[in-house]
């Protein structure tokens, strides 16, 4: 049996347009027996908290068996993994038992609304070798050989925290770096700076708003220069507010959703090495057996399988040598779920399962499909969720505006069979991009090949396929298959006719009604402000302005000179009400974008009358003829113009295009990357995308790129809240 792999050449906010298939390639399915799912171990909260250690550290990944070339010799690749127990009364170690756990595949912490988070997190990874590091030479980056770290809770609305005097905790604070001790002590830097700087541990204690969305969220770390590394090495889990029951019912019963037939699946992807020298950006260095290239490399694999070859959860090392490139024969990349490389995954239950997917990878962005076995046909799924909130969208929702309010992300299909419950229409999909960061949740259920709903037919099986994927100016991401799934239901369904119901006050409209996270008042943002000092009120309010009524704020996503590569950079400048730059406010100039400086914040805001919430409308530019996915820290965005049902934390931007004029010079001389005066001028088209914004958390944080090779590279800026005056 054979099936297809296909790779459509496009930018992913342009995909949908194109009509023709760019590549198809056949490969074996393959019938290698496969180790059936498993859910990642849970911690869970109790009476109102989660109380865990944390340790970062390194570990044999158990679930990967990597046999170098000429060798009958099994390698176990050294990952960097979540250790994680409950927290014990001393020390920072987490005890020899069965509660302590440290699966490369990541854990999952389930906590409630109105929770508290508290980690005691250690860092106890391993010194880097600083040849191998690309940003170890960057402007404040000296240190980043010892392998500092520290923890990102991913898309939870939670206050961004520094510790205090009073609170030597820290919230979700990314500007904090924790060393281990062992590594050696950090040199100071005279510019760009990374501060509070502590050794071996830090307590975090997170708060989780009463009214905080249910949803699916991440963590990861955050330091800049190696973020991508430490992901690329296996850093990463999931966190859960909630359970899909708070949003989901089925159409045939009014019950929530059962646990029972949810999943939790954590795509991850790691490059490991055969024996030989290789070039990294300070020259060529010897690499070993089983290595792992943490810096990552889009041309590792071949984007599709040659004929006949099998692809079950990972790819082999191509020779790119004659383009100029590495020569990665040998070694392998892999793909897997939880963990584990190409597992079953059986649905037995007649009502299917609702699967929640997040993904841990620093770059790489997943084209997803569950193709039929039978017909090599994409089957249809019913979309729940995006970025952890329901997608709860009228029924006069064209599947265009679908498309564009999730960035294009999805192949909108029709839903058959469906008839209208209450106000909302169901979204059905059939193919799903998610870049770097994102999460999605969708309902999974045997249909035959008009997306009907039906029993299966004995044997029914599909395989989820990651298809293969070229972005913007050319990164093209491997056809690889990620698990098989076997449709093993069968008797009567007991809560669903033909689709499952989204709604409730956890999706994108019931966080902006009454008494949602961001129409109610700040929680401690009134006592903030009344302790706040005279002169530190004077310097807020000079620093600190909201902005003018009809005004916006316009970021540029490019190079900081476009002559020298990878200087990835951000720009900002406000706009009235007509569109016209305000004099004054480009930073870092006129014209100019600017790489990350933790020392610098260029955006400041204060929250509304009464500590209420602040909207803002931010649009964003793409200056560059590469993708770049927008993030933003502690809170959510919908699209200006669309009707709010599609609130998300990550956005791809699509590519810009030069025209015939300058189409030359960009390509040759500015490494794909145009000015924002060619911008201003016409010759390169890029219109904006416009968000709506609101900010409902205080602190300070950071927005960027979140494809990690540009965040690292410089394509990140900090913002800071602060409570209102009055």
């Amino acid at each position: 049996m054979s099936s297809k792999h296909i790779a459509r050449e496009r930018s992913i906010s342009r995909w949908f347009a194109a009509t023709a298939l760019i590549a198809v390639a056949l490969t074996g399915v393959g019938s290698a027996a496969a180790d059936a799912l498993l859910e990642p171990p849970v911690f869970a909260s109790r009476d109102g908290v989660l109380d865990i250690m944390m340790v970062a550290m390194p570990q044999p990944i158990a679930g990967i068996a990597f046999r170098p070339p000429n060798s009958s010799t099994t390698i176990h690749p050294t990952g960097w993994v979540y250790q994680v127990c409950p927290r014990p009364p001393s020390g920072l170690s987490c005890p020899p038992d069965s509660r302590t756990v440290s699966p490369y595949g990541g854990v999952r912490l389930a906590m409630q609304p109105g929770d508290m988070l508290k980690v005691r997190y250690v860092n106890r990874l391993p010194k880097l070798d600083p040849l191998k590091l690309r940003h170890q030479t960057d402007p404040g980056e000296a240190n980043l050989f010892l392998n500092p770290t520290n923890l990102h809770t991913h898309g939870l609305i939670t206050p961004a925290r520094s510790a205090t005097r009073s609170d030597p905790t820290f919230g979700d604070f990314v500007f904090v770096t924790i060393f281990n001790q062992a590594n050696g002590i950090p040199a100071p830097q005279s510019t760009h700076q990374h501060r509070p700087i502590v050794m071996d541990s830090v307590d975090y204690k997170i708060t989780i708003p009463a009214n905080h969305p249910s949803g699916l969220y991440w963590f990861h770390p955050h330091v800049h220069g190696i973020a991508l590394n430490q992901l690329a090495q296996g850093l990463s889990g999931i966190i859960t507010i909630g359970g899909v029951g708070n949003h989901v019912r089925g159409d045939a019963v009014g019950t929530p959703w059962p646990d029972t037939h949810v999943r939790h699946l954590m795509l991850k992807e790691i490059q490991v090495l055969a024996g030989r020298t290789i070039n990294f950006d300070s020259g060529p260095q010897p690499v070993v057996n089983g290595e792992v290239l943490n810096q990552e490399d889009t041309t590792f694999c071949t984007q599709l399988p040659a004929s006949g070859e099998v692809r079950q959860g990972s790819c082999p090392g191509q020779d790119n040598t004659a383009s100029g490139g590495n020569n990665y024969t040998g070694g392998n990349w892999y793909m897997t779920v939880n963990g584990q490389q190409f597992p079953t995954v059986p649905i037995t239950a007649p009502d299917g399962e609702i699967w929640r997917v997040a993904t841990g990878a620093g770059s790489l962005s997943w084209d997803l499909q569950l193709v039929n076995d039978a017909t090599n046909n994409p089957m249809t799924v019913q979309l729940i969720a995006i970025d952890g909130v329901a997608v709860h969208l009228p029924q006069d929702t064209t599947p265009g505006a679908m498309v564009q309010m999730a960035g294009g992300r999805f192949r909108v299909v029709p839903c058959p069979d469906v008839t209208q419950i209450g106000a909302t229409v169901p979204v059905c999909v059939n193919e799903i991009v998610m870049m770097p960061s994102s999460r999605t949740e969708f309902w999974v259920t045997y249909r035959n090949a008009a997306g009907k709903i039906t029993p299966p037919p004995h044997g029914a099986s599909a395989t989820l396929k990651m298809v293969g994927l070229t972005m913007g100016t050319g990164d093209a991401w491997p056809a690889v298959d990620l698990a098989k799934v076997l449709f093993n239901q069968s008797g009567p369904r007991l809560f669903t006719s033909n689709r499952v119901v989204v709604g409730g006050n956890t999706d994108a409209f019931g966080l902006h009604a009454q008494g949602g996270i961001f129409t109610s008042e700040v929680p401690g943002a009134g006592a903030l402000a009344a302790v706040t000092t005279a002169a530190e009120s004077a310097a807020s309010a000079a620093s600190c302005a909201p902005l003018p009524r009809g005004h916006r704020r316009r970021i540029f996503f490019g190079f900081s000179d476009v002559s020298v590569n990878n200087t990835f950079a951000l720009g900002y400048e406000e706009v009235d009400e007509r569109g016209r730059v305000v004099p004054g406010t480009q930073k870092p100039g006129p014209n100019q974008l600017e790489r990350f400086d933790p020392a610098h914040t260029t955006v400041c805001l204060p929250l509304g009358p009464g500590q209420t919430p602040v909207k803002e409308t931010w649009e964003l530019v793409q200056l560059s003829t590469e993708n770049h996915n927008f993030h933003i820290h502690q809170t959510r965005f919908t699209m200006t113009g669309g009707n709010g049902g599609v609130l998300q934390d990550n956005f791809p931007l699509g590519v810009a295009a030069p025209d015939a004029t300058i189409a030359n010079l960009v390509s040759s001389n500015q490494n794909g990357v145009c000015t924002i005066s060619q911008w201003r001028s016409g010759h390169c088209a890029s219109p904006a995308k416009v968000f709506d914004i609101p900010f409902a958390e205080l602190g300070e944080f950071v927005y960027h790129c979140h494809i990690l090779e540009h965040e690292d590279g410089g394509m990140m800026a900090r913002i800071r809240v602060v409570p209102a005056l009055h």
